[in-house]
């Protein structure tokens, strides 16, 4: 019987056929060149995903008017016939393997930026700032509106020239298409403003003018946010109107999506949105269209698609960070290996790096957006030994790149379970997907064969014993707990460490005051209150969660308001006096006191001590936290590279 038997059936937009239903949803990379140009890099990044079995690939936004339409400065062009040969490479490398491509149409309207247009207004269908870019757009003018029909349309037609299968246009996320169609930023007064048939026009006349020059047989499809959730603008049920007039116009299949860079943390999910959150809004277009419904929302695994397909709610499955994370995730699917899929983990790593203008990473795998430079793996190990010092993720990744090239990699782990820091950072609420990497990784040095000695502490003198031809220490690091604070010895003060690895410790009815409010201290913070503990978070700086993304930060702050969670931002731990802390305000205002039965600290790592291993060991490499206490990415791309170039 054929494991997942909807997800992997054929299917069909307008006259195109689909060997599965998984679209790869578009995603920027920054892989193209400075001019717009497709780069070997660029290739290669989809080629691999094609590789790995997805039916359809989406590919990411591309600019048909370079001067004011860019969302980034880094951004592929489909402006001119110049790009037309790049396109057609990219055609071949993923049609090669019976995949098809789609390339995404797009102009930024007024969600670009001065800094990329050069100084520039930038435009927009009214003069409407988007809040999140802080600008005022110059109103297009009808001629201009016009031509950009044109640009949309002629942009398709070299799509089709080079060979791609169809094209997508960009009517989400606050874009120039979904600002034409969104009541709130379409305030115009021409044909092109108004009336719902008036701001459905300049969509619909680009659909018209693809299908005149193209024909019906390329399709053409919409991505369009169902709702934007900003509270004005465009909400489901004008979603739904928007997606049978996009029908009655042409479109061959809808992709639905929601957002704007207003509500950016419902356009990328951070971790705490749950696997397919929004495939409501799907499931309420496809009750009033007939051509294919697209669906996305942080689609994880394989069975969660199986599962929204069967039950009707879409017709197709688009998976983005998933693709990012495990380029093989439809093949795994397919051979019945969902659980050795590595799974996204919504660190926001990936959007971060795009955000600072670096080409895409993914935090779970180090070769995202480097697989020309990791193309093939050296096989080169010819059974020699390595000692690795630590089971978390970095001790893991190093295990299986070294496994895959015919090293014999044993791992040590002082504890029972395999994980590390991934064991604890499964307990807050909203972590199942930690929790699904952990396991994902166990599960694949399991079937790797690799050695595992858990409840092992290991020794230098121990290790010897495996006559290593090399030793990676992946250690971890330790919590911080400053030492020039009085009282803080107290019997009352633990680690956030230590209570999420036993949340049992903290007494139900008691009061928690929690010590440092990164991500870390608001996650611990949010578990005590799950079980009835009154928490409060002190915090020196002005805000909570300051160290992460943008949407991860805002989505916690967001959970934190909503929650019954005291914060005490701008104040300082000074003193600790047996149930009572001294706490100091930054800004030199005084001070206050407040009572706790446990006082928690969550002030980030330090790293443990490696000295013993890179003495006792010519050919010792320290990574992930031991090596510099950062975050799952660090540990993971620190790992992959200490583990690849090993020589």
């Amino acid at each position: 019987m054929q494991n997942f038997p909807t997800l992997l059936s054929p299917g069909q937009i307008g006259s195109l056929k689909l060997k599965n239903k998984v679209v790869m949803a578009p995603m920027g990379t920054l892989l193209c060149g400075p001019g717009g140009e497709l780069t070997d890099h660029f290739i290669k990044y989809y080629e691999e995903r094609a590789a790995g079995g997805t039916g359809l690939i989406i590919v990411e936004v591309a600019c048909v008017e370079p001067e004011l339409g860019k969302a980034v400065a880094t951004q592929a062009r489909i402006d001119d016939n110049r790009f037309i040969s790049g396109l057609s490479r990219l055609a071949g490398a993923v049609q090669k393997y019976g995949s098809r491509v789609f390339v995404q149409l797009h102009h930024a309207g007024n969600q670009s930026n001065s800094q990329i247009t050069g100084g520039k207004q930038i435009v927009a269908p009214s003069t409407v700032t988007n809040a999140a870019v802080g600008e005022e757009p110059r109103e297009l003018s009808t001629e201009e509106v016009k031509g950009l029909v044109e640009k949309f349309v002629s942009a398709a037609e070299r799509a089709q020239t080079a060979g791609l299968d169809g094209v997508e246009l960009h009517g989400a996320h606050g874009y120039l298409i979904c600002e034409f169609l969104s009541p709130h930023t379409n305030r115009r007064t021409d044909e092109y403003g108004g009336n719902f048939e008036n701001r459905m026009r300049f969509v619909n006349e680009i659909i018209a003018g693809i299908k005149q020059r193209c024909g019906n047989d390329f399709p053409v499809c919409v991505r369009f946010s169902a709702d934007e959730f900003t509270g004005r603008g465009i909400d489901l049920k004008q979603g739904t109107e928007i997606a049978q007039a996009l029908e009655s116009a042409g479109a061959d299949a809808l992709h639905v999506s929601c957002g704007t860079y207003e509500s950016l943390h419902t356009v990328i999910e951070p971790i705490m949105y749950h696997e397919g959150w929004k495939v409501y809004l799907a499931e309420a277009v496809k009750e009033v269209v007939k051509i294919p419904v697209i669906t996305v929302g942080a689609i994880k695994l394989p069975s969660t698609a199986e599962n929204i397909l069967e039950s009707k709610r879409a017709d197709f499955v688009a998976v983005g960070r998933a693709l990012l994370c495990d380029s093989q995730w439809v093949n795994k699917a397919s051979e019945g290996k969902e659980d050795e899929i590595i799974p996204c983990i919504g660190c926001m790593h990936c959007t971060d790096t795009i955000f600072s203008s670096r080409r895409i990473q993914c935090a779970v795998d180090a070769r995202t957006g480097r697989e020309l430079e990791f193309d093939h793996s050296p096989q080169d190990g010819n059974g020699r030994v390595v000692s690795i010092i630590g089971g978390g993720p970095a001790g893991m990744e190093a295990a299986r790149v070294l496994a895959n090239r015919h090293f014999r990699p044993i791992v040590y782990e002082q504890e029972q379970q395999m994980g590390g820091e991934l064991n604890p950072g499964c307990t807050p609420p909203d972590k199942k997907p930690i929790r699904q990497y952990r396991d994902a990784l166990i599960r694949n040095t399991e079937c790797m064969e690799i050695a595992l000695r858990t409840g092992t502490e290991a020794t230098p003198d121990l290790v010897r014993g495996d006559n290593p031809y090399a030793v990676i220490v992946a250690v971890g690091g330790k919590p911080i707990i400053p030492q020039d604070i009085s009282g803080i010895d107290s019997e009352r003060v633990v680690s956030a460490l230590e209570v999420l690895n036993n949340p049992d410790m903290i007494e139900s009815g008691s009061k928690a005051v929690v010590v440092g409010g990164g991500m870390t201290g608001c996650e611990t913070a949010e578990l005590l209150e799950s079980r009835g503990i009154d928490v409060s978070v002190v915090e020196m700086l002005p805000e909570i969660a300051v160290e992460e993304s943008n949407i991860s930060k805002v989505a916690m702050i967001e959970k934190m308001k909503n929650s019954k969670i005291e914060l005490l931002t701008g104040h300082k731990l000074i003193a600790v006096h047996d149930r009572q802390l001294e706490l100091q305000r930054t800004d030199g205002e005084g001070g206050t006191k407040i009572s706790a039965d446990y006082i928690i600290i969550s002030l980030g790592l330090e790293n443990k001590e490696t000295q013993p291993w890179t003495e006792a060991f010519e050919r010792c490499i320290v990574v992930g936290d031991a090596l510099k206490p950062s975050n799952v990415a660090f540990a993971i791309r620190t790992a992959f590279d200490a583990a690849f170039t090993l020589r």
